[in-house]
């Protein structure tokens, strides 16, 4: 019955992540059919803007709802919803005085009139009802997903209006605004809301306490995310930028969703188990060894195919450089595994440990942008960012190592990387691998994948019971005043 019951969960946990990616993609591949490369670009930048924007001011309020229990549930709804409406308007306002600048930096000024219009629906998000993260708690996916699956439909539907107005890049904010509008309307609808009469200031002080300090992580997730995209647009132009982000979204976005499935199962079930400490370290050493597995099994098969499903999907003008899948296998490899010591320190809260991971991960937007101007190449730069993701996922385990057995983790992550690397390694030697090869060498990983998952579900049976008799207290008892047991 616990199996099923797991197993349920997982199922419904699915269903939106899934969903947002499945209809994000089909919007991409419309407008790769829709557009000339560089209005394909065009949109691509358009879409990059807002989301770095989104992350530098990102305070993470959605996990707050979900982690903090000592308040009443309205309560922190409600004082998310007043944070996030002042965000928003206030983002707005910036978005629109400053888009010349903003369209400067990432090397289209051009685009200028059309980044001002970014602000608005970077508002309507604003506006959303954040009982609908918190109900997850509960394992209550169904309205997210159907909020989230209606609005991706409501975004593909608009590209037609939006073609049919303009024929080049504007089309995406149609798009952008459709969605948007779509989610926080059915937020409303779908999850009632629980009104109060005044917002406990207690309530508000918690929230920006556990949420300020991921503006700094926003920023640092910009580094890793989309300055690669600036990079690319200043140095190569729209066209090449089009090319690099349908391959390298092609091969990393498709992690999202898996991150935040993983997310909604582990961050409650971290936290339903932190009234043992066996259970808690035990739990902790599977979610992340389960995922660095769930990275090698993703990244391996992606960066062996990418090389032919990226012209077979979007046109033959879409050809990947030499070296392309190199750097995409092991950045998507990297950027999955990250998610599991992320999710440790998202559930004790601490969001400034959160931060410093990812500023460690900004070193690679230095060796992007020095790959860039010093090579001229475009493999340079993204072997830049993939060091920089690397330096990003050690830092990660460094700072979890009191809820994990660090020898045993390290030779098992160690293990899955190298042979992450080999393959990459092969990848980059013979550019011209043919389909032959490649099956060998996905054969040989998925078996080195399998015998180091039976390694870890052996040790999780036996070796893993032995713990230490006292946990620390973490940043999340001091926001959330639950004491450590």
């Amino acid at each position: 019955m616990r199996h099923r019951t797991s197993a349920a969960r997982l199922l419904a946990a699915s269903v939106s992540p899934f969903g947002a990616f499945s209809l994000r993609f089909v919007r991409t591949l419309v407008l790769s059919r829709l557009l000339m490369p560089d209005q394909l670009g065009a949109a691509i930048l358009l879409l990059s803007m807002l989301t770095a924007c989104e992350l530098v001011t990102d305070v993470g309020l959605g996990r707050f709802v979900m982690v903090a229990d000592k308040w009443e549930r309205a309560q922190t709804v409600a004082a998310a919803r007043q944070i996030t409406i002042v965000r928003g308007a206030l983002l707005a306002a910036l978005i629109a005085c400053f888009a010349p600048e903003l369209a400067a930096v990432f090397g289209a000024p051009a685009l200028a009139g059309s980044a001002a219009w970014l602000g608005l629906i970077s508002f309507t998000y604003s506006l959303k009802n954040w009982r609908l993260d918190q109900v997850q708690r509960e394992y209550r996916y169904g309205p997210e997903a159907i909020t989230t699956i209606l609005s991706g439909c409501a975004a593909v539907l608009a590209l037609v209006p939006g073609f049919l107005l303009w024929h080049d890049h504007r089309v995406i904010l149609l798009s952008l605004f459709s969605e948007v509008a779509t989610y926080a309307v059915l937020s409303h609808v779908l999850v009632p809301h629980e009104a109060v009469e005044k917002v406990d200031p207690s309530v508000r002080r918690a929230a920006l306490a556990y949420s300020l300090p991921l503006m700094a992580n926003g920023v640092c997730l910009m580094l890793i995310k989309q300055l690669d995209q600036i990079v690319v647009a200043n140095f190569f132009g729209l066209t090449t930028l089009a090319v690099y982000a349908l391959g390298f979204n092609l091969a990393v976005t498709p992690s999202s969703p898996l991150q935040a499935i993983s997310q909604k199962i582990g961050l409650p079930l971290l936290g339903n188990t932190r009234a043992s400490i066996e259970r808690y370290r035990r739990t902790s050493t599977l979610i992340v060894l389960g995922m660095t597995l769930l990275a090698a099994a993703y990244a391996l098969p992606v960066g062996l195919a990418l090389d032919y499903v990226v012209p077979a999907l979007y046109g033959g003008q879409y050809k990947l450089a030499p070296g392309f899948a190199t750097f995409a296998m092991l950045s998507a490899y990297l950027r999955l595994c990250r998610s599991g010591p992320t999710m440790l320190l998202l559930q004790r809260g601490a969001t400034g440990l959160l931060a410093v991971g990812n500023m460690v991960g900004g070193v690679g937007a230095l060796g992007g942008l020095l790959g860039g101007f010093v090579f001229r190449r475009l493999d340079c730069v993204m072997a830049g960012f993939a060091l920089g993701d690397l330096a990003s996922f050690v830092t990660y385990l460094f700072l979890v190592r009191r809820d994990v057995p660090v020898n045993r983790t390290l030779k098992h992550c160690g293990f899955l990387t190298v042979g992450i690397a080999g393959a990459a390694t092969v990848l980059w030697a013979v550019p011209d691998l043919g389909p032959m090869l490649r099956i060998l060498i996905l054969l040989a990983g998925t078996g080195a994948i399998a015998i180091d998952s039976a390694l870890i579900w052996g040790g999780y049976r036996g070796q893993f019971t032995t713990v230490p008799t006292a946990r620390p207290a973490g940043v999340f008892s001091q926001v959330t005043g639950v004491a450590p047991e």
